[in-house]
């Protein structure tokens, strides 16, 4: 039962990670993001770690490979976001 409810918790987070993106061209994507980074700007990538580890003690099989594969990349594509948006757009 603690696998199925830490699995469901991974899902969640990968759906909250990646909602975002699927939408980001819409203005709902929009307030997704800003509610996203209102939580905090390293928010995402902290929810990805969270997501990876529910993952990781969920239950067995493909759907761990899956949410798990699933949370490193959204945790990279997150990590390369950040890091454009902090570095990138400096001034000369």
């Amino acid at each position: 039962m603690k696998q199925k409810l830490l699995s469901i918790l991974s899902f969640l987070l990968f759906l909250a990670l990646l909602i975002p993106f699927a939408y980001s061209s819409s203005r709902i994507g929009t307030l997704l993001f800003e509610g996203l980074f209102a939580l905090g700007f390293y928010s995402p990538l902290a929810l990805a770690v969270v997501g990876f580890a529910a993952a990781w003690f969920g239950v067995k099989g493909v759907f761990r490979m899956l949410l798990s594969s699933g949370h490193v990349f959204l945790f990279v594509l997150y990590a390369v976001l950040l890091f454009v948006a902090k570095f990138g757009f400096q001034e000369p």
